[in-house]
């Protein structure tokens, strides 16, 4: 009951994180890298502050909304598709809201990955018990798709039970 409630808590806190940084983010596109990063430090501060996370979880969780921020954009950089061919679903099923705000939070994002992409092109790993936003997984072991229509903790591979994914990326 007590790993149930902190799912919910860190899903929830994921949520409220990416809405945050994207309303701080509104007036920051000439400045894209520092201000990220500024703004998801105050997203992150606020969360300890309010007592919505422990500053552990928040550092946590900021780090998978930043990781999901830079695989959007990165996505929309190299592609230029709709970020619907990333999350590899039916749009239909995703919140209207959710999507628009994450949308807009990952394009805005695209400026400071024009810079961070010179530096390092490793592949993003997602492991179990991480939060994840929505979108497709699949396991680095044996290719098993796991979608998500919302924002999750990442289960253990239904398949074989491995803990380590990538995002699936259509190009």
């Amino acid at each position: 009951m007590e790993q149930d409630n902190l799912e919910k808590k860190l899903v929830a806190a994921y949520d409220k994180m990416m809405e945050r940084v994207h309303d701080l983010l509104d007036d920051a596109e000439e400045q894209a890298l520092p201000a990220l990063q500024r703004n998801l430090d105050h997203a992150k501060k606020r969360a300890v502050e309010l007592r919505e996370l422990t500053a552990e979880e928040a550092e946590k969780v900021a780090g998978y909304v930043k990781r999901d921020l830079h695989e959007a954009a990165d996505y929309l950089e190299k592609t230029g598709k709709e970020l619907s061919s990333w999350f590899s679903f039916d749009m239909q099923l995703v919140e209207e809201r959710m999507l628009d705000f994450f949308a807009r939070a990952a394009d805005k994002t695209r400026l400071e990955l024009n810079r961070l992409a010179s530096q390092a092109r490793q592949v993003q790993e997602y492991h179990t018990g991480e939060i994840a936003s929505i979108g497709t997984l699949i396991c680095s072991d044996c290719g098993c798709e796991m979608h998500f229509k919302k924002t999750s903790r990442i289960p253990p591979c239904p398949k074989c039970h491995k803990t380590v994914f990538k995002r699936e990326k259509k190009v």
